[in-house]
C-alpha cells in the first residue's frame, strides 16, 4: 500500500499546484481584461465579491485541464528521478502507476462535482448578478433581465389549451390568467380570464373574479363568477417553470424542470445536455489522466517538465475539442444528452487503457 500512497499523493500535490497555476493565470487574465470597467464609488468590495464567485467557476472550468497537466508532470517526474526505472527492474508494470495516479483524480473529480453542487452554482449566479449590474457592459444588463423573467405564455401537453399567466403568486398561484381552449381545427372555443389562479384541492384549479366566453356554432355565450373551481389537463405545479440559466441550477433543479417542460412539450434538451455534462465533465479528467500517464511512461520520451506541459495542453485542446463536437451534436437532437456527455471520456478512457497496454 506504500506505493500507491505515495503515487496517489505526488498525483495530488502536482495537481494542487498545477490548479493553482492555471486558476491564477485565467483569473489574471480576466481582470486586466476587464479593469476598465472597475470604477465609480465603492467599486472594490464589489469586485473582490465578484472574482471570490468567478474564482468559484473558473475553478470548475478548469479542474480537468490541471488535473489532466499534475498527473502528467507526477508520472513524468518519476522517469526523472530514475524510479521508474527501479519500479521496472522489480517486475512492476504501468498499471501500478495507472491505477493509483487514476484514483486520485477520480476522487478529485467526485469532490469537484459536489463542491459545484454546494457553491459554484450559486457563485455562478452571483458572479453574473454582479457583473451586469455593477460592471455592465452595452446591452448585457438588458440581456441579463430577459433570462430573469418568468415564462408567461404555456401550451398544454394536448395542444388543445393555451395559458397566459402574466404574475406569480406565492404557492403556486397566478394572476391576471387567461386561459383559451381551442378545437381540433384551431378555432377558439372558450376564453377564461381570472384574476387570480390557484390551487384547489384534488388537482383542480381555484379561479376568482371569472370572466367565461365560449364560442359555439349555436352562438357565443358569457358566464361571470367570484370564484369557480375548474380542472385543467395541466394540474397544479405544472407551469413551474424556473427562470435563469441551466447552469446556474442544481442537479435536483434541473430534474424537475426537465420533467415539467417535457410535460408541456417545451425544450428541454439543453437542461439534459447540462445535467448529464455537470459530472460528466469534471471525470474527463480520469480519461485523460490515463492517456497522459501511457504517454509519460513511453519509450524514448525526453524532457520532463516541458515535455509533460505540452502533452497536457495538447491532450485537453484535443478533449475540450471532442466535448464540444459531442455536445453540439447533443444540443442539435443527433445523439442523446447522456451520451453526448459521456462520449469523449469514454473513447479517451478507451484510448489511454490501449495505450498504457502497449507500454508495458
Amino acid at each position: 500500500m506504500i506505493l500507491p500512497r505515495y503515487l496517489a499523493l505526488k498525483t495530488l500535490l502536482a495537481s494542487l499546484a498545477a490548479f493553482a497555476g492555471v486558476l491564477a493565470i485565467f483569473l489574471a487574465v480576466d481582470i486586466v481584461d476587464n479593469a476598465g470597467v472597475f470604477s465609480g464609488p465603492g467599486w472594490v468590495l464589489p469586485a473582490l465579491e465578484l472574482y471570490a464567485n468567478k474564482a468559484a467557476v473558473v475553478a470548475h472550468q478548469v479542474a480537468p485541464a490541471a488535473l489532466l497537466l499534475g498527473s502528467a508532470i507526477a508520472v513524468s517526474g518519476l522517469r526523472q528521478t530514475r524510479e521508474w526505472t527501479a519500479m521496472r527492474s522489480v517486475g512492476l508494470g504501468p498499471w501500478r502507476v495507472a491505477l493509483p495516479v487514476v484514483a486520485a483524480v477520480g476522487l478529485v473529480a467526485l469532490a469537484l462535482v459536489l463542491l459545484h453542487e454546494a457553491w459554484g452554482v450559486k457563485a455562478a449566479q452571483r458572479a453574473e448578478e454582479i457583473q451586469v449590474t455593477r460592471f455592465s457592459r452595452g446591452g448585457a444588463y438588458r440581456r441579463w433581465q430577459a433570462t430573469q423573467q418568468p415564462k408567461r405564455w404555456f401550451r398544454g401537453a394536448d395542444g388543445r389549451h393555451v395559458y397566459h399567466l402574466r404574475g406569480v403568486l406565492p404557492g403556486g398561484g397566478f394572476e391576471r390568467v387567461t386561459v383559451l381552449e381551442l378545437s381540433d381545427d384551431f378555432r377558439l372555443v372558450r376564453r377564461i380570464d381570472a384574476g387570480k389562479m390557484e390551487p384547489a384541492p384534488g388537482g383542480a384549479w381555484r379561479l376568482a373574479n371569472v370572466e367565461e366566453r365560449s364560442f359555439t356554432p349555436e352562438g357565443d355565450g358569457f358566464e361571470t363568477a367570484t370564484s369557480r373551481e375548474y380542472r385543467f389537463d395541466e394540474p397544479p405545479g405544472s407551469f413551474d417553470l424556473r427562470p435563469g440559466r441551466p447552469s446556474q441550477m442544481t442537479l435536483a433543479v434541473l430534474d424537475q424542470q426537465i420533467a415539467v417542460r417535457e410535460r408541456l412539450g417545451q425544450p428541454s434538451v439543453d437542461f439534459a445536455i447540462e445535467k448529464a455534462n455537470r459530472v460528466a465533465y469534471p471525470f474527463a479528467a480520469v480519461s485523460g489522466a490515463l492517456v497522459a500517464v501511457a504517454l509519460a511512461l513511453r519509450r524514448n520520451r525526453h524532457g520532463h517538465l516541458s515535455t509533460a506541459m505540452l502533452e497536457a495542453v495538447g491532450l485537453s485542446l484535443a478533449l475540450w475539442a471532442a466535448q464540444g463536437i459531442c455536445l453540439g451534436l447533443g444540443l442539435s437532437g443527433r445523439l442523446p444528452a447522456l451520451l453526448a456527455a459521456w462520449l469523449p471520456n469514454l473513447v479517451f478512457l478507451a484510448v489511454g487503457a490501449l495505450a498504457v497496454r502497449r507500454v508495458s
